[in-house]
């Protein structure tokens, strides 16, 4: 089954023992108290107050580098401190991505100096798990998929979903699977964003900071009927028939309403509190994720299969 990597959770400040977390209903602790897997990434979680935060909750997170992170703010990460943190903390990292090179004018450069990043940390006594972008020389990708029980597919956000599909469908069968279609190896996508991808490949494990976002735009997953919901109070889609909660038809909204209950969520302090939809969506994407896979029972792929669009 495909693991869903809630990303940001720390970075976010929505540990166990902060003030947003307090702020929460017993309900929606219950909610956000049964997330399992957290990516950080190593750019906003370096600092030791980060680490306290983490250790004191008593997780093991998916550490990500931070490059692009790092690359988006004009900013490096510096290969040393990367692996001492690493080496320093391992109590609480689960696994740890090696640190990648963002190069949008020479990926094949981007490819070369990634993998002597790989083989640093590697000397440094860090077990690394490689990174791979959309746009390196593929060779790259076969060599990681030859030698490493588990690889990183990142350079995916900002791209759409169709292009996505595009890209994923062709490696997926030229490297990543076997003839029976089932996986090689081990395959993380980075930042997933789109439902119909996370449910269309069997990767083993993915990550998406949607829950937040979503929050954040006033919306809400309803993780068994798969619908998106607009319910903040102050969406602008609240005014627009059929587009909100509070304006689908009056059947629509009972079924709805009624899933939000049985998941143990207060729909007024949905509509109300930002921080009551990041406990629901911290708790409702895995669990759709969960749904869509025993379901389905996603375990091989061929590109043959019917697409999304």
């Amino acid at each position: 089954m495909t693991i869903l990597y809630n990303a940001g959770i720390f970075t976010s400040s929505f540990d166990k023992l902060g003030r947003t977390y307090a702020k929460l209903s017993d309900e929606e602790k219950v909610l956000r108290n049964t997330c399992e897997h957290f990516l950080e990434s190593y750019h906003y979680v370096h600092k030791e107050s980060a680490v306290r935060k983490m250790r004191a909750e008593g997780v093991k997170v998916f550490l990500d580098s931070g490059a692009f992170s790092a690359y988006t703010q004009g900013a490096t990460v510096d290969l040393g401190r990367y692996c001492d943190y690493i080496l320093r903390n391992q109590d609480i990292i689960k696994m740890a991505a090696s640190l990648d090179v963002i190069d949008f004018a020479n990926p094949a450069n981007a490819a070369k100096q990634g993998f002597r990043n790989l083989l640093e940390m590697e000397k440094r006594g860090v077990k690394a798990v490689p990174t791979y972008h959309q746009g390196e020389p593929e060779d790259a990708l076969q060599h990681y998929v030859a030698n490493y029980d588990y690889v990183l597919l990142g350079g995916l956000v900002g791209t759409s979903a169709k292009v996505l599909q595009t890209w994923l469908d062709r490696i997926f069968e030229r490297y990543l699977t076997k003839g029976d279609g089932t996986l090689k190896t081990k395959i993380h996508l980075f930042g997933v964003t789109s439902l119909p991808l996370m449910r269309r490949y069997p990767a083993t494990s993915v990550d998406s900071s949607t829950w937040v976002q979503w929050a954040a735009m006033g919306m809400v997953l309803l993780p068994y009927s798969g619908r998106q919901l607009n319910i903040s109070s102050q969406s602008p889609f609240r005014k627009q028939a059929g587009q909100h909660l509070d304006t689908l038809r009056p059947v629509e909204r009972e079924v709805c309403e009624r899933e939000l209950l049985q998941c143990g969520a207060d729909p007024q302090r949905l509509r109300d509190l930002y921080y009551a939809r990041w406990a629901f969506n911290s708790w409702a994407f895995p669990k759709y994720l969960s749904l869509q896979r025993s379901e389905n029972a996603i375990t091989t792929f061929h590109a043959t299969d019917p697409g999304l669009f």
